[in-house]
């Protein structure tokens, strides 16, 4: 094996590079060969610029437009021959020309475009949405084949990194907001469920001088009071929560507690959801998505190098690669090199330009740094085995090749069908990945700054962002000394059958359950175990004054005490309404295929969660879990 020598920035071989005779130095380990490399030079490692028997790749010396590759039908030529493995240009340019069709009532023509688009960007969940408003505009009632559409489409999105950011931003708000209207419908339940025990206990305090009626008025006073006085609603929330903490079972505990805990996190949370908005405009971000799916076809990425970091360089180098400009890729790997010496991704990239121009010592000499610097890159290996058989040594190439095999059998197959698809491009180009997309996107800083700041004291008032945590806690330690007084101080409760609030004085105990005197004296001629169902059926009943809850899908539940059941039904029925009403006004205008088509998913989504909700409820009726 040639021995490396990486010294001023210069990688050569120390001995020009000969085929070995068949004898076991052709089974040695790809990096065992020693490596002189000085740590303090990180500089870049240049292709030589001799070259033996330079040999780009066959490509037209000026790629025609879209419009005329359409015109003349050589589309799927061209895709084969620049190696397109995606091209959402192209699907962009024919989904306009399908929506032109769509609103001019050429149904069937802007299907067929939208067929075409899917075929073009088969990764892309675009064409699926497309499909499904071009199928629900034509005929709505062909709603397997529109579901169908849809469901590809979301599948999909989780594929596409680009396309997620302006769906996960507006659907983590609206979340956020349909949350918010949650534990709202919750305090209302409290409200409806021990209002009346509020009241009783307030007459009890006065020692019957307040009637229940004017105690009603007096707690009404007091549990809106916060909102008189212009205090945020959040701090509402949490007022309410300590009115009621008392009366709340376990389950309700713990959902007011995850929610306080919940709103602990806005810290990083705010952030975060902001930076969704903002990084959305990111061109760098943009392009480093376009690179993921190599569409760099018509036209270069219109970044500024020296401002956009090693990723711009990188950037740019893939474009030029892809055009066959080969010295002009090399010098901005070279630059991208300089910032990152030892990243596999460009030691791999740099070792197929020396492939293209046929230095194959060259190109052996990247792969195998690009191994040392990624033992599991699979894609130097396979690029190493492909050198190797260009070079005739294939008994060598495929042992490469079965190393790339035991790292990963899918992913070389993969390449291997890859490179037969696209002759013109047999090793394979390393690119962002989704990993490298989620880093930059989390570094990403808000275009606002401060946003996060005003919208949470727009929430809570002069409170800094930074302090939810203290806040979080500050009200746990609030709701458990509140408890604490509710059992010193506090005798009212529900009667277990009829509902009706009591006290210390007035209750009565009946088997195992608090009840009032009339009930007490209903019930006391139970005494066989054959007619416990009785008991057990009125404990069961639900009282009229929550009968409007059940008009929400979970609002039924919650009056049943189905407290987890009722909260997530809550929060898909108002992430429903949310986005049938505001998914538009959020959703960028850039992003024209998900308006209008995005109405589809919360109607169905809507009748969905109430037919969900009421039939549960009726199963449980059956089952005599209430009444």
């Amino acid at each position: 094996m040639q021995q490396l020598n990486i010294e001023a920035g210069k990688l050569q071989a120390q001995e020009p590079f000969t085929a070995p005779s068949a004898s076991e130095s052709e089974r040695e380990e790809i990096n065992a060969a020693p490596l002189n490399i000085k740590p303090t030079v990180p500089t870049p490692l240049p292709v030589p610029q001799k070259v033996t028997s330079p040999k780009k790749r066959r490509l037209k010396p000026k790629i025609p437009s879209i419009e005329k590759l359409l015109d003349t039908g050589h589309l799927d030529d061209v895709i084969v021959e620049q190696g397109i493995e995606r091209s959402d240009r192209i699907a962009s340019y024919l989904l306009l020309e399908a929506e032109a069709a769509l609103n001019t009532g050429k149904a069937d023509e802007a299907i067929k475009l939208g067929q075409m688009a899917s075929t073009v960007s088969p990764l892309s969940p675009i064409p699926s949405f497309f499909m499904a408003r071009a199928l629900w505009q034509n005929n709505p009632f062909n709603v397997i084949d529109i579901l169908a559409h849809y469901m590809t489409g979301l599948r999909l999105v989780f594929g596409d990194f680009l396309f997620m950011i302006p769906i996960l931003s507006p659907v983590l708000l609206l979340l956020l907001l349909a949350v918010f209207f949650t534990m709202l419908t919750f305090v209302l339940y409290s409200l409806f469920s021990y209002a009346p025990v509020w009241a009783h206990q307030i007459s009890e305090f006065s020692r019957g001088y307040l009637p229940v009626i004017p105690s009603g008025l007096l707690f009404a006073v007091l549990f809106f009071s916060p909102l008189l006085m212009g205090v945020p609603m959040l701090w509402f929330l949490l007022f309410a929560f300590m009115l009621f903490w008392g009366f709340y079972s376990k389950r309700e505990k713990g959902l007011v507690l995850t929610f306080i805990l919940s709103l602990g996190t806005s810290t990083w949370l705010l952030p975060f959801l902001l930076t969704l908005f903002t990084a959305n405009g990111s061109l760098l971000l943009n392009e480093m998505s376009r690179n993921h799916h190599a569409d760099f076809l018509w036209t270069p990425p219109p970044i500024e190098l020296k401002q956009s970091g090693w990723e711009g360089w990188f950037i740019r180098a893939s474009y030029e690669a892809q055009r066959g400009n080969y010295k002009r890729a090399e010098g901005y790997y070279q630059k991208a090199l300089e910032t990152q010496p030892k990243s596999p991704k460009i030691l791999n990239n740099l070792g197929n330009l020396s492939y293209y121009s046929k230095n194959y010592d060259q190109a052996v000499l990247y792969y195998q740094e690009a191994i040392k610097a990624s033992p599991k890159l699979v894609s130097a290996y396979y690029n190493l085995s492909q050198t190797y058989r260009e070079m005739l040594l294939f008994e060598k190439g495929d042992a490469i090749f079965e190393k790339a095999g035991k790292i990963s059998a899918q992913t070389t197959e993969d390449y291997a069908m890859k490179s037969e698809r696209y002759p013109d491009y047999p090793v394979i180009e390393e690119r962002f990945t989704k990993s490298d997309l989620w880093k930059r996107l989390l570094n990403e800083t808000g275009g606002e700054v401060g946003f996060d700041e005003r919208i949470w004291q727009g929430m809570l008032g002069e409170i800094s962002l930074g302090k939810a945590p203290l806040l979080s806690i500050f009200w746990i330690i609030l709701l458990s000394l509140s408890g604490v007084l509710y059992g010193k101080f506090f005798s009212g409760r529900q009667c277990a059958f009829c509902k009706k609030a009591i006290c210390a004085h007035c209750s009565r105990r009946l088997f195992s359950y608090q009840v009032c005197r009339s009930c007490e004296m209903r019930f006391m001629t139970v005494r066989r175990k054959s007619d416990f169902a009785i008991v057990e059926n009125a404990v069961k009943k639900i009282p009229s004054r929550l009968y409007p809850l059940f008009l929400l899908p979970g609002g039924g539940h919650l009056a049943i005490n189905k407290t987890k059941t009722g909260c997530c039904l809550l929060v898909l029925f108002f992430l429903a309404v949310f986005t049938l009403f505001l998914g538009e006004s959020l959703v960028p205008p850039t992003e024209w295929y998900l308006h209008q088509t995005g109405s589809f998913v919360p109607k169905v989504g809507l009748f969905f969660v109430y037919f969900i909700a009421f039939l549960d409820l009726f199963l449980k009726r059956s089952a005599k879990q209430w009444l």
